[in-house]
C-alpha cells in the first residue's frame, strides 16, 4: 500500500468512528431521557376513550 492508501484508509476509519461514537451518544442520551426513574409517568395513548366530553345520549322517554 501507498502512503496515499493509507491516509486514505485512516480517514475513512475515524469518520467511521466518529459517526459510531455519534449514534452511540444519541441513543444513551435517548435511552436516558426515556428511562424510567420511578416517577408516574402519565401517558397518552391514541383511541376511543369515556373519558372525554363526548356527548352521551341521554335516554328520552317516548311520547304517543
Amino acid at each position: 500500500m501507498s502512503a496515499q492508501q493509507n491516509t486514505g484508509v485512516r480517514k475513512t476509519v475515524r469518520q467511521f468512528a466518529l459517526a459510531l461514537v455519534a449514534c452511540l451518544a444519541v441513543a444513551g442520551g435517548a435511552a436516558v431521557a426515556a428511562a424510567d426513574d420511578g416517577a408516574a409517568v402519565q401517558q397518552q395513548h391514541a383511541g376511543v376513550t369515556n373519558e372525554w366530553p363526548f356527548a352521551t345520549p341521554t335516554p328520552v322517554a317516548p311520547t304517543n
